[in-house]
């Protein structure tokens, strides 16, 4: 019996061409006794969070359906250039039990156990290393803009007395609202969607001011 499997490709622009990565994991699939029951694509940039990909949104809304039981990717920079996202993109699917396959290193992150290889230890570990070093220099560009901020004398943050626009807050969390709009409680949401429970709590607040859903 084949294993179901999905095959994700991605470029980063308009004049990129990705028919190469899904010809490529199509032959591995045939090799592998794989059947590919879904090829999804996008063109965007791997920096995007996974939130602002809909390819990434669609691999995710099929992993959770029970589509596939395999992801099979050329490299694993087609998941996501920023290694924050990938290695949150990597924990969801494999908590739902699914196992990318990386065609460059030719290994699977999970073995026939379900528990991630010696080898998948050692590259989220990496990957780890760089996320915290990705948070680093952003924190220092941060500070860095604020103090040449204020160094011309413009204002940083928000106005005193000022809240953040509600159009604008909840647009940040598209997938948060449709998910309570569905029906999702706030923990569920929190799971789902890796948003922290009082981040959830204010979107249904907003959402659903005048109607109770279970938490």
């Amino acid at each position: 019996m084949k294993t179901p499997a999905a095959i994700f490709g991605r470029v980063s622009s308009e004049l990129q061409d990705f028919q190469r990565q899904i010809n490529d994991l199509h032959k591995v699939a045939d090799r592998l006794n794989y059947e590919v029951v879904t090829v999804i694509t996008e063109k965007i940039s791997g920096a995007k969070t996974n939130e602002e990909r809909k390819g990434i949104q669609q691999l995710l809304d099929g992993a959770r359906n029970g589509q596939f039981k395999k992801v099979m990717v050329t490299e694993i920079s087609r998941l996501g250039r920023s290694t924050i996202e990938t290695l949150k993109l990597l924990e969801e699917l494999h908590k739902l039990g699914i196992s990318i396959y990386l065609q460059d290193l030719n290994i699977e992150t999970l073995n026939e156990k379900g528990e991630t290889s010696f080898q998948t230890e050692l590259i989220c570990h990496m990957m780890s290393l760089f996320s915290k070093n990705e948070r680093r220099n952003l924190i220092d560009r941060i500070h860095s803009g604020i103090k040449s901020a204020k160094a011309r004398n413009i204002h940083c943050g928000r106005h005193k007395g000022t809240i953040e626009a509600k159009e604008y807050f909840l647009a940040k969390y598209p997938k948060v609202v449709e998910g309570l709009k569905k029906g999702f409680s706030v923990r569920e949401c929190v799971k789902l969607y890796d948003t922290s429970l009082a981040t959830v709590a204010k979107i249904r607040k907003q959402v659903f001011s005048t109607q109770q859903l279970a938490v």
